[in-house]
């Protein structure tokens, strides 16, 4: 059995990443370059997997060349346990606990300590079950969708290549156990470490075989890859860049070097975008509610003297601070915005387009420009060959052309090339095996440098070899013995083949192994063949619609400029493509280019580009985005790895290996270029969402810290915490709704502009302080209400509450005839109130006023509540559109959530809380407390009135300010009115979307949303690995984060832990030891 060897102590890996099994065993260290066969006490032996030979490695793993039986691989895969790193399993607890881990929750938190401070138990209760409600909420929602995720990311499971029962299975790479017998070829990631196994028929001399080429980047650090021949091991988590062996597995899971390393190694993980935005508007936040605090105690104490002494309610001007803080912070904009970012990702994931980076969605709404590759995205990737325009060469007839073509097919390891060729043969059944005609010898596969194959052919009746060469024809004709002779004709052929959309393929063939030419092959053209790859259905119509959401689609191809041209024409894309040599020159400075000053301004331009490497397209993608685009990369295979990685939202296509999956930010499971527009307009709806909420929570910081900074200091007048806590939960809980809400995506890419988002929250706020101001000074010091509609008032002036005492003492008490000088213990004697401490000097006519104002500010507040969260709310309706406010319909949770939310903030308006909270020095029952119409308030039992004179008179408390409730909702929707002209006139203004340059102020105001929303913005997202930001042009960089791939491993890292692993000379000295017994 394989054991971990001591390339660690078991002491510094947790209990999670333990393998199933491991008993006790005694080691011995390895000095470099050992070879170590170490005997421990249970007999278990550490072996060098990398010194011992093949036929030891075999017998240790008691396995053959013929792989493992089902039955013994399925015993192993019990013993030994699943091939795949254990998923970092977090503590339930602490991560639900996290979510109160942000600078908007310390403040939560800090206005907690106060109130608890303050001996204020119920505020404390509401602020702590907002804190827990915000929590759970993005725990539940954001778990959920992280769940759902997976599952449908379980389909992208990495695969391997193996022998099982001696046939060649494809299986889930998590299956496969020690012993097993694997075929790695280019473009796959390692999945196990292996042993690579002497090629059949070979010498065992290092220069007689084709060696793989392994990227081990991720592991070692080395940037270039690295030649592996027999013998050799590689390790999981490596990238095959050329060839193709058998290798035999020694290690799996967490005993593989790649997993041990990641038991010790670990990273930082960047900050998200989105944790950035959010901190930016936090930021502004916090700023509006300190200043107002400041303010407000510096007025309360400094101005109008107040006291705070020991015990509940003993400081109302501390408890009123708790306004400020709890009303000004966003506390729900983490959970809003976070969930609705997990949603929107669930939701793409349904629709084909599985993402793999959060942030990733953000930048998919901001992508300008998408490169594309050709063949498979653009085409359906189904070649097929031209029987009938077939050149042949060398006097061999098209038969002759299509059996050579089959024979110089790899059938084995499914290429698309190969299968076609050899499908296109009509006697394919008879070329291969025991009863065919030939055996297939040996093999060299395609490599990107090359872009040749050369296939080593026994005709099983004579037992010669023949090799046959095919591969890019340009290749293949240079290589021809009669080169000369031949050239110009193939070349004008392969220039046919091209402005026809065909792929030409040269056919080449020779005698012998090789071993005699001295290396002189004397290779004889068999003829061209013309295969073609149509362009799928839907893709001239998908690149029309990427144009008018104004992205730019550029072809990036690895084949011919003729060839991407002619494909160019069929979709209706630009042909003002070019070379890479034009992009060398251009770069070099050679002049004008094809009529460009420079190579930014040649990539900016062109339509596309063909005959590409893999570094190019990573300069092409890294030129684009120099010049502030936001650029997005297709790709399949390993070498689009580099520039997936490199570009801003990085998409593996269906169908793509595990490279590029790994490297990639998206991962689509439908073909075609389809799927792209549709996560395009996904990702712009969930940005859409995003910016209408962030308006919103900027309008409310800057509306309640003003309104309720602005009456306080002006009036001295104090507002209960208890209804701002409610406000918060009734309207920014209500505000989760808009993670669905019904959106019109963008027309053109999106960008953060923080710029109008807070000058357009703060026109709103202000806009809506002044209809509260407005409504508060028409209630409290006017006769509107009660004067001219015959209300019962809410007048609190000092002039009006005497006038009204004077005449309504006299009719309560007929012996109290002067009021304004008779002692209030006339009225409330000490027999009656035995535990009322009235001050000295303290008149009738001063408690009744005060009593009166207590009474009508505590109905006043209830009125302003519902004024402050119906207007508050309906402002989503408003920020959520560039139209009118009722004309663009929103989602019907969005309407469920406000009619929700605005029917309890009118019940609890209407009938208050029975005077909570109750003075601290108090008269009970008061006798001046009526309403002003002379009954008593329906819902208020207690009647529990303030002394005059204490601090008690400003005790914010509530009473149900009753049919006002009707007047709260007029006054909303009059002032609602003018919000839609307000945001047009701030539009305008900023020429926000486009608004003044971008067409009619009618068209503007009777278009959706985000039609042009995004253009000019100054704040862009773009991928540093997680992201870049530019504030008003400047750029600066932050710290990579690692991609994962859907199978745990990672392109630049270890799975599951950011950044590079750099191992110490040990680790690489005993990287290959592992413990057999």
């Amino acid at each position: 059995m394989l054991k971990m060897g001591p390339f660690v102590n078991e002491s510094d890996i947790s209990q999670r990443h333990r393998p199933r099994r491991t008993p006790g065993c005694h080691t011995k260290m390895a000095g470099k370059d050992e070879a170590v066969v170490a005997v421990a006490e249970d007999g278990g032996t550490e072996l060098d997997f990398k010194e011992i030979s093949e036929q030891e490695a075999l017998t240790a793993l008691k396995a053959s060349k013929k792989g493992l039986t089902g039955e013994e691989a399925i015993r192993r895969l019990e013993e030994y346990g699943p091939n795949k790193l254990p998923e970092e399993s977090r503590n339930a607890f602490l991560v639900y606990l996290s979510y109160m881990w942000n600078p908007l929750s310390w403040a939560m938190e800090a206005a907690a300590i106060i109130a608890i401070a303050l001996l204020d138990y119920a505020d404390f209760a509401l602020i702590v079950a907002l804190l827990l409600v915000n929590a759970t909420i993005s725990y539940v929602e954001e778990a959920n969708a992280d769940k759902a995720i997976k599952a449908l990311t379980s389909a992208l499971a990495p695969k391997a290549k193996c022998l099982r029962d001696g046939e060649v299975k494809t299986i889930d790479a998590q299956d496969l156990v020690p012993g097993d017998i694997v075929i790695i070829r280019l473009g796959d990631i390692v999945p196990a470490d292996i042993k690579i196994l002497g090629e059949e028929g070979s010498s065992g001399h290092p220069e007689d075989e084709t060696p793989l080429q392994c990227d081990q980047a991720a592991l070692t650090g080395e940037s270039l890859p690295v030649k592996k021949f027999s013998g050799d091991v590689a390790f999981a988590g490596s990238t095959i860049k050329q060839g193709e062996r058998h290798c035999v597995v020694y290690a799996t899971g967490m005993q593989t070097f790649f997993g041990r390393a990641a038991a010790l190694l670990g990273g930082p993980q960047a900050q998200a975008n989105l944790q950035k935005v959010m901190t930016r508007i936090g930021a502004i936040c916090l700023v509006t509610i300190g200043v107002w605090i400041i303010i407000e105690l510096a007025v309360q104490f400094g101005k109008y003297n107040h006291a705070c002494i020991g015990g509940v309610g003993g400081c109302p001007t501390l408890t009123n601070m708790l306004v400020i803080i709890v009303g000004g912070i966003p506390i729900a904009m983490p959970t809003v915005l976070s969930v609705t970012l997990a949603l929107g990702a669930f939701v793409l994931a349904k629709e084909g387009a599985i993402v793999s980076r959060m942030s990733a969605v953000e930048e998919m709404a901001g992508m300008d420009i998408l490169c594309s590759d050709k063949t498979g995205t653009l085409t359906l990737n189904k070649l097929t060959v031209d029987h009938v325009n077939c050149y042949p060469l060398s006097n061999h007839s098209i038969e002759e052309v299509l059996k050579y073509g089959a024979m110089s097919a790899n059938i084995i390891t499914e290429e698309p090339i190969d299968m076609v060729l050899h499908e296109s043969y009509p006697n394919r059944d008879t070329l291969w095996g025991e009863s065919g005609t030939y055996t297939m010898a040996k093999f060299v596969p395609f490599n990107p440098t090359d872009k040749y194959t050369i296939a080593f052919v026994r005709d099983n009746a004579t037992g010669k070899i023949e090799r046959v060469m095919k591969g890019a024809p340009q290749v293949v004709v240079k290589n021809a013995h009669d080169r000369a002779a031949i050239e110009d004709d193939c070349t004008a052929k392969i220039t046919e083949y091209a402005n026809r959309g065909f792929r030409g393929l040269g056919i080449a063939k020779a005698q012998g192994d090789g071993s005699e030419d001295g290396g002189n092959t004397r290779w004889e053209m068999v003829g061209l063949v013309p295969l073609f790859d149509p362009p799928r259905h839907d893709t001239k119509e998908t690149i029309e619609r990427c144009h008018l959401m104004g992205i730019s689609v550029k072809m990036i191809t690895g084949d011919q400029l003729l060839i991407g041209k002619e494909t160019a024409k069929q979709l209706g894309m630009g042909t003002n493509m070019f070379t890479t040599e034009a992009l060398l020159k251009a770069k070099q400075g050679f002049g004008l280019v094809e009529g460009h000053a420079s190579v930014e301004d040649l990539v900016e331009e062109a339509d596309g580009f063909a005959e590409v490497f893999p570094e190019h397209k990573y300069m092409i993608v890294k030129i684009l985005q120099e010049r502030k685009h936001m650029v997005g990369m297709t790709g399949d295979g390993v070498n689009d790895a580099p520039a997936l990685k490199k570009a801003d939202v990085g998409i593996a296509v269906a169908g793509a290996t595990d490279a590029a999956r790994g490297a990639a930010d998206i991962v689509l499971t439908a073909p075609g270029l389809s799927a792209i527009v549709t996560a395009v307009i996904g990702a712009r709806k969930i940005f859409q969402r995003m910016t209408t909420y962030s308006r919103y929570t900027v309008a409310m910081t800057f509306r309640i810290c003003f309104t309720f900074g602005l009456i306080t200091v002006i009036y001295n007048w104090y507002f209960p915490t208890i209804l701002i806590v409610l406000l918060a939960v009734f309207n920014d809980g209500a505000m989760i709704a808009l993670s669905k809400d019904n959106v019109t995506p963008s027309r053109l890419p999106n960008r953060w502009n923080l710029w109008s988002i807070f000058v357009s929250g703060a026109g709103y706020g202000l806009y809506l302080t002044l209809s509260s101001w407005v409504l508060y000074y028409v209630a409290t010091h006017t006769d509107f209400f009660d004067g001219k509609i015959g209300m019962f008032s809410l007048q609190d002036g000092e002039t009006e509450l005497q006038n009204w005492c004077n005449e309504y003492i006299p009719r309560l008490t007929p012996d109290i005839t002067s009021p304004g000088t008779t002692n209030v213990t006339a009225a409330y004697t000490q027999a009656a109130y035995p535990d009322a401490n009235f001050l000295p000097d303290t008149t009738v006519l001063d408690q009744c006023v005060t009593e009166q104002r207590y009474v009508r500010g505590a109905m006043t507040r209830a009125l302003l509540y519902l004024q402050v969260s119906v207007s508050g709310q309906a402002v989503v309706f408003v920020v959520r559109t560039i139209s009118h406010s009722f004309l663009s319909r929103a989602g019907t949770l969005t309407y469920v959530a406000f009619v929700a939310a605005q029917i309890a903030s009118t019940l609890i308006a209407v009938f208050g809380f029975n005077g909570y909270e109750e003075p601290r020095d108090d008269v009970k029952p008061c006798q001046y407390c009526t309403l002003s119409s002379g009954g008593n308030h329906p819902f208020w039992s207690n009647k529990a009135a303030p002394i005059s004179g204490t601090e008690s008179q400003y005790t914010a408390s509530v009473l149900g300010c009753t049919y006002y409730a009707v007047v709260a909702w007029i006054w909303s929707l009059i002032w609602h009115m003018g919000l839609d002209p307000l945001k047009w006139i701030m539009y305008y203004i900023m020429d926000e979307e486009g608004f003044r340059s971008g067409g009619g102020l009618f068209d503007n105001i009777f278009r959706s949303r985000g039609e042009r929303m995004g253009a000019g913005s100054n704040f862009g997202i773009n991928k540093g690995s997680m992201s870049r930001v530019s504030v008003g042009g400047g750029r600066t960089s932050v710290s990579r984060i690692s991609r994962v791939s859907h199978g745990g491993y990672q392109s630049g890292g270890i799975p599951g832990v950011g950044g590079r692993v750099v191992p110490t000379a040990e680790m690489l000295n005993r990287a290959s030891l592992v413990r057999v017994h």
